[in-house]
């Protein structure tokens, strides 16, 4: 089911900049086409669903895949979906947008790509939660957008650099414990960030220290994009 969020995104890249929504097109329904006759796929889950549809679509056409990086939510409870609310509460989890190279090893293989372009929307959501039996004893009845904060076009691969939070410098040689330790998240993530920084062609190996591979940065930071 479409949720208030997927919904406001396509219409803000359709309709409201002077496009069109729901398109279809070669058997794939495209969320919207902008005005310059760009498609665009609003993708609220995992990036690597798409890659089939990307794979017919990019080598004639440029596409634009949006992808929404909740960075706060306030979870809303209500015994049904439209019905009156009965709890409210902002959640204690905060994500930043670095987050995205969790989905993001579903398209290492494609990007970067002269027709992609990948959108990295910083979003605070409102999510409304209905009650069910099983574990973990709600389900998600529906997410609606509440601000737009901050984005980060991907277009190069130099251009992963800018997911970054803090000023590091990325120019001296790392291992997957210097990305775990420089954005605060678990080894498995930094390992899924190694690896698209390396197909990407953003960052190459050198070398080995210990069982943990050393890699350099060999694309740097373009001087002008779009930041948070």
């Amino acid at each position: 089911m479409e949720t208030s969020l997927h919904r406001a995104l396509k219409d803000r890249y359709g309709l409201a900049a002077g496009g069109h929504c729901e398109v279809t097109v070669k058997g794939f329904r495209i969320d919207a086409v902008e005005p310059g006759g760009r498609f665009v796929e609003i993708q609220s889950g995992a990036l690597g669903a798409l890659r089939a549809k990307l794979a017919k679509l990019l080598p004639c056409q440029p596409v634009r895949v949006v992808k929404p990086v909740v960075l706060e939510r306030r979870v809303v409870r209500r015994a049904r979906p439209d019905g009156a609310d009965l709890s409210a509460r902002r959640s204690p989890k905060h994500g930043k947008l670095v987050d995205v190279f969790e989905d993001l090893v579903g398209l290492a293989r494609i990007f970067p790509h002269p027709n992609l372009i990948i959108e990295v929307l910083g979003v605070t959501i409102e999510e409304i939660r209905t009650p069910r039996r099983r574990r973990p004893g709600y389900k998600v009845a529906d997410r609606l957008l509440n601000e737009l904060r901050g984005k980060v076009v991907l277009e190069d691969a130099a251009d992963l650099w800018r997911l970054f939070p803090g000023d590091h410098d990325w120019a001296v040689p790392f291992t997957t414990a210097d990305i775990s330790a420089r954005t605060g998240r678990p080894l498995w993530f930094a390992q899924r960030v190694a690896y698209c920084l390396r197909l990407s062609g953003a960052a190459r190996k050198v070398g080995k220290s210990g069982n943990r591979l050393i890699y350099v940065q060999d694309q740097g930071i373009p001087s002008a994009l779009v930041g948070t």
